[in-house]
């Protein structure tokens, strides 16, 4: 890779630094690392760089931007980082940043900051203008696919090396994890981006109305059908189809799915002429296909149609050291939403959701952390803002919980929130594991005010 430059590292933070270090390296900069403003400009009095990406906190806390004015010979172009936030953007640029990076970033976010940094000058802007704008240029790609954890990486990895292909792709993990993301972002990076992104949830439908959602439908084809519906095939044509909770697929319908799949085309209900579709499918579900075409539930020649690239998202609890940086994402979009200025999360609020188990996932924390943003009545969300059973500390992967520390209403609502969870909100699913009655589980849903996060 070429060299692009040499590029300081400031963060207080150690661990930080170390990825950051990492994350500018794949970006092709050679880098050094301070973890205060002292040792930065000890290096910036010793050798020259072209670039200095500097955490906001540490560098607007320490006068960084005043010191290297006064102190070093020739000052750098400055990359501030730090939360999606317009204060810390805001004050950042105001300081003498050049441009702002928002937390948490890939190695293409950096190099896009720093050809912006070196390129040529741009005309001069107030600094909530370009604050405003480099939060909202920042490459989407992955939006809501956060994470430093080596196995998130391979993610994006993997959805980067497939995504101008046209091969199916089948996304696996645990409900909540973010398979519809995957699916997104690969459309996004494809060939096929200025075509549609159709999304479908399989168990959302009867047999009957799945197909004619799938394939579409004559005029007269059943009762109710006064007219002719195009399926969703021929409306993803030229583009990508998501098929969500594809395990849940009737067995009548995952033989004309292997059949549109192989020949590329698809016969509407009630007709007999085909139409030619082309189309990227990507499948995702939460079930264990191998386990379901074993016990004869799913057919393996549509199972082996549909994992030609497979994809798989480790569950939440597999990776804790993204939940602070997932947490702090969902914060400054729900505080920007809310209308509040929130500055973060104390320490034992952290502590308690990186020891809780998570069994609904990025989902279940994305519905924690706007419940916390909505509860908060500090600048700072605290363990009280937090839900019962993140406060109460249970962070084992089999969902146990301390029992003195919540009422029998609340263990109640615990439970029947995780099943939920597990099952994507599948009501007939989960009213079986849970023994009970549909009804009675409606019932329970608007007792508790529970809703889906989607």
């Amino acid at each position: 890779m070429e060299l692009l430059g040499r590029v300081l590292l400031i963060d207080e933070n150690a661990q930080a630094l170390g990825t950051l270090a990492e994350v500018a390296t794949r970006a092709g900069f050679a880098a050094d690392t301070a973890e205060d403003v002292p040792g930065a400009l000890e290096r910036l009095g010793r050798a020259h760089y072209d670039l200095v990406v500097a955490d906001a906190r540490t560098a607007v806390g320490a006068g960084l931007f005043e010191r290297t004015s006064a102190e070093a010979a020739v000052l750098p172009p400055i990359v501030a980082i730090g939360p999606a936030t317009m204060d810390f953007a805001v004050e950042a640029m105001r300081a003498g940043a050049i441009d702002y990076l928002a937390k948490p970033f890939h190695a293409a976010d950096l190099l896009a900051a720093a050809r912006r940094a070196l390129g040529p000058a741009r005309p001069a802007e107030g600094a909530e203008g370009a604050a405003i704008r480099t939060i909202l240029a920042r490459p989407a790609e992955f939006e809501e696919l956060i994470g430093r954890n080596p196995r998130m990486q391979r993610v994006y990895n993997l959805i980067g090396t497939v995504a101008p292909a046209s091969s199916t792709v089948l996304v696996t993990g645990e409900s909540g994890t973010g398979k519809e993301r995957v699916a997104e972002a690969i459309h996004r990076r494809s060939t096929r981006r200025a075509g549609p992104l159709i999304r479908v949830n399989c168990s959302a439908f009867a047999e009957g109305v799945l197909e004619s959602e799938l394939f579409g439908h004559e005029q007269g084809a059943f009762t109710g059908a006064v007219r002719g519906r195009v399926g969703v095939f021929r409306k993803a044509d030229h583009g990508t189809l998501f098929l969500d909770e594809i395990g849940d697929l009737p067995q009548s319908t995952q033989v004309k799915l292997l059949r549109a799949i192989q020949e590329r085309e698809v016969q509407p209900v009630g007709g007999d002429v085909t139409v030619p579709v082309d189309v990227r499918l990507v499948a995702a579900t939460n079930r264990d296909l191998s386990a379901e075409v074993k016990a004869g539930r799913f057919r393996e020649d549509l199972f082996f149609r549909l994992n030609v690239i497979p994809i798989h998202l480790p569950a939440l609890r597999e990776r804790p050291d993204d939940i602070p940086p997932l947490a702090e994402h969902f914060l400054a979009r729900f505080a920007a939403q809310s209308g509040k200025t929130l500055a973060g999360f104390t320490d034992r609020a952290v502590s308690a959701m990186e020891r809780y188990g998570w069994p609904g996932n990025v989902r279940e924390l994305e519905n924690a952390i706007e419940r916390a943003v909505v509860l908060a009545q500090a600048e700072i969300i605290d363990l009280a803002d937090l839900p019962p059973e993140v406060r109460g500390g249970s962070g084992s992967a089999d969902g146990a919980y301390q029992v003195n520390t919540v009422r029998l209403s609340e263990v109640e609502e615990i439970i029947i929130r995780r099943v939920l969870a597990k099952t994507g909100w599948n009501i007939k699913r989960s009213a079986e594991m849970l023994g009970i009655t549909r009804a009675t589980l409606y019932s329970k849903i608007r007792k508790f005010g529970l809703a889906a996060v989607r």
